[in-house]
């Protein structure tokens, strides 16, 4: 595996990284310690009994989607390639802020001999990727700080990784418009507490009206807390 790393935006001190505090609260929380319990808490617990989206859902996704060349963006343990495992990549690339992210799932993937990426999604991508049929993009937009019209420019960055026709999918939790149960509501309080999610704002409206200003095809639905989105 090979390793690219984009310095425009990574480094917190950076001189115009966009919200840089918050978008290093988002992710510094994802320690080798923390990341070594995450797939038993988030795809465990959380999915089924605080978001109302079974990680089963969200694999789904990952095999009707997936190409063999494909990008990932945000990489979180490597746990739905994994488990939705496609057999065989011409190309696999990891993108991630977080080096603790990007070495668990390189270690977890690398049978596909990934190249991983370390880069900030809310500045434009300073090193050169091969063009990717799929993109993934699970769980990532609801850490993003600001609104969602500034959360999507994420989408943004990516598009200049996508290769003609490609998809663009993924998955975020929704802070409004949508039905919490008590297990929810006191997950969302605490992680937005913290600057781990900033999501209170996020409604599918927004996400819906960004993705079709964007994209020709979109699909989207929600499922519990969760809003599933398919672009091309």
């Amino acid at each position: 595996m090979s390793y690219r790393r984009a310095m425009s935006g990574v480094q917190a001190g950076n001189v115009g990284a966009p919200d840089a505090a918050a978008i290093e609260a988002a992710h510094a929380i994802y320690t080798p310690l923390m990341l070594s319990f995450y797939d038993r808490l988030v795809h465990g617990l959380s999915n089924r009994f605080a978001w109302r989206c079974p990680t089963e859902r969200l694999l789904d996704l990952y095999r009707n989607s997936l190409s063999s060349r494909h990008l990932e963006a945000g990489v979180g343990t490597g746990f739905f390639i994994d488990r939705a495992d496609p057999g065989v990549f011409e190309q696999l690339t990891l993108l991630d802020i977080n080096r603790h992210c990007l070495a668990r799932s390189a270690r977890r993937l690398a049978r596909y001999q990934p190249l991983l990426c370390e880069a900030n999604l809310l500045a434009p991508i300073a090193v050169e990727l091969e063009p990717a049929v799929s993109i993934g993009l699970t769980y990532v937009l609801h850490c993003l700080p600001g609104r969602m019209s500034e959360k999507l420019k994420a989408i943004d960055h990516l598009r200049p990784v996508m290769s003609k026709g490609a998809v663009l999918f993924g998955a975020t939790i929704l802070g409004r418009g949508i039905e919490l149960n008590g297990a929810a509501r006191s997950l969302l309080r605490l992680y937005n507490a913290k600057g781990v999610f900033n999501n209170l704002d996020d409604d599918f409206e927004a996400l819906s009206d960004g993705l079709k200003r964007r994209f020709e095809v979109v699909e989207i639905e929600t499922k519990g807390c969760v809003a599933l989105f398919w672009v091309r």
